[in-house]
């Protein structure tokens, strides 16, 4: 029994609807359980840690943190309303902000071999300063890391 072109082509056919459905309901789950910005006023505390300060006997961090009041949504324009705090950095299409410079004191891999660390309640971000939703009470750290070599 001979097999015609298009009994060839039906496998093929199921598994590219098969791949489709899929990345639909990827897609369909990532948009509806993502994180939302919160609406309104927020309090957040954002801390700033800076580079190790090595003396002869120890190594000292040093930080400084602000209280910020915003209607902001998302972390990038909550940093824009803290008095003192100036974030600098580089922006594309795609991911927004990558920081640079906080206060100053610049991080960028390239030149220096580190970054600035974006951290949430304690655990590392999932998202970049201009993605991370913004919600009441939660604490920030912007933290110079220093890459380290192998």
């Amino acid at each position: 029994m001979k097999t015609t072109a298009s009994e060839k082509k039906k496998p093929f056919i199921i598994a590219l609807m098969t791949v489709g459905i899929v990345l639909a309901g990827l897609l369909f789950c990532y948009f509806q359980f993502r994180p939302q910005p919160e609406q309104g006023e927020k309090e957040i505390s954002v801390e700033v840690v800076y580079e190790d300060q090595s003396s002869e006997n120890s190594t000292i961090k040093t930080s400084e943190s602000y209280t910020i009041r915003t209607n902001a949504e998302y972390l990038e324009q909550a940093l824009e309303d803290a008095k003192g705090l100036t974030i600098e950095g580089s922006r594309t299409k795609q991911f927004g902000l990558m920081i640079e410079s906080v206060n100053g004191v610049e991080a960028v891999y390239d030149k220096n071999q580190a970054c600035w660390a974006i951290e949430v309640d304690g655990k590392p971000c999932n998202y970049g300063v201009s993605q991370q939703p913004v919600r009441n009470g939660e604490h920030y750290r912007l933290v110079y890391t220093a890459a380290s070599m192998p």
